[in-house]
């Protein structure tokens, strides 16, 4: 039999997603849990028992939009998409628990491969393909810790390997580390100057802030600074959960592009995480298709010049619950469109 039971005892959170084979990202931790919850959002755990015995989680975030209410599940669950009878009941399961919640539907990002096979059994499973584009990374870019620093190098695309040691070269140019909180708003400042220039979608200090707070506690982000003549001039936050390290928000100041401090940002950054034991350094999201007209185009070059490989999971799927779902996803396809995505 299988059953959903609430778990608010962040050891057995954790203790399974440490214990389990099937990928995890920071997303489903029990940390980012209780930053949503600092935000104001109702957060919903829940193991998956069958026959008493612990089989999966899931964090869900009730979402509260003018598009619809919904329960998000980022990169989860983490659940063996192995049956589609079994994964049939867990969504049955988690149908009812939404439903008490008033919700339009559940959306669905879970670290699933993206084969034909594992495609067929969602469509069987009355998922619908979701219209946000690329929804939690679900193509992300990811570097094998596991070689040799020379091996690393070797791999990159010669300009970038080429950038990184011309940077080295130069004397006025120092990477730190910092857990510090105070450090903070350093990285900031150059966060806001690349979200003009990029026109991305940004996030508030007090945001990264509450974020980087929850994670300092499991001494598990850090915040790299590129200082040049003294001043900080490029920096990003890496969140550091299992084994693996994300590259989660980054700026840099425009005044400085000739300047290749990011290059060697991240090599200081890939050396350091190698020297703490990380296997996987996870560059985050990267344009699908290497779509040269998509948003992310530039920063798709820059971050597969590091050398490594492509990683995709299934694209984001929707249960709808009732009638009110198609007039969000209607609305999220036209978005979709205005927006450049494919």
């Amino acid at each position: 039999m299988m059953e959903l039971k609430a778990i608010d005892n962040k050891a057995t959170w954790d203790g399974f997603l440490k214990s389990t084979q099937l990928p995890v990202s920071f997303f489903q931790s029990y940390t980012w849990g209780e930053f949503e919850k600092e935000q104001g959002q109702d957060i919903f755990r829940y193991g998956i028992y069958i026959d008493e015995q612990l089989k999966g989680v899931l964090q869900a975030v009730l979402v509260k939009a003018k598009r619809g209410r919904f329960l998000h599940i980022r990169n989860g669950p983490v659940f063996e998409l192995n049956e589609v009878t079994t994964y049939a009941k867990l969504l049955n399961l988690l149908k009812l628990e939404a439903e008490k919640l008033n919700c339009d539907y559940i959306r669905l990002s879970p670290l699933i491969k993206n084969t034909q096979k594992n495609i067929e059994k969602l469509d069987l499973l009355g998922l619908k393909l979701s219209q946000m584009h690329d929804v939690d990374a679900e193509i992300t870019w990811i570097l094998d810790l596991g070689k040799k620093e020379e091996e690393i190098l070797a791999d990159m695309r010669k300009t970038t390997r080429y950038l990184i040691r011309q940077a080295e070269k130069i004397e006025d140019l120092k990477i730190e580390i910092s857990s510090d909180l105070e450090d903070l708003k350093e990285f900031f400042h150059v966060y806001e100057d690349t979200v003009k220039r990029q026109k991305w979608h940004a996030y508030s200090f007090e945001y990264i802030k509450r974020e980087f707070e929850h994670f300092q506690k499991d001494d598990a982000i850090r915040i790299f600074l590129a200082r040049y003549k003294g001043r900080v001039i490029a920096a990003s936050l890496f969140i550091y959960y299992l084994d693996e390290v994300y590259y989660h928000h980054s700026g840099s100041l425009s005044e400085f592009r000739k300047v290749p401090a990011m290059y060697l940002l991240h090599w200081e950054s890939i050396k350091y995480a190698k020297s703490k034991g990380y296997r996987i350094y996870n560059f985050f999201g990267i344009a699908r298709d290497n779509d040269p007209k998509h948003p992310w185009a530039g920063l798709t070059l820059f971050k597969q010049g590091f050398g490594g490989e492509q990683r995709e999971w299934v694209h984001a799927r929707d249960l709808p619950l009732n009638r009110r779902y198609w007039l969000t996803h209607f609305f999220e396809k036209l978005e979709r469109k205005r927006r450049g995505y494919k």
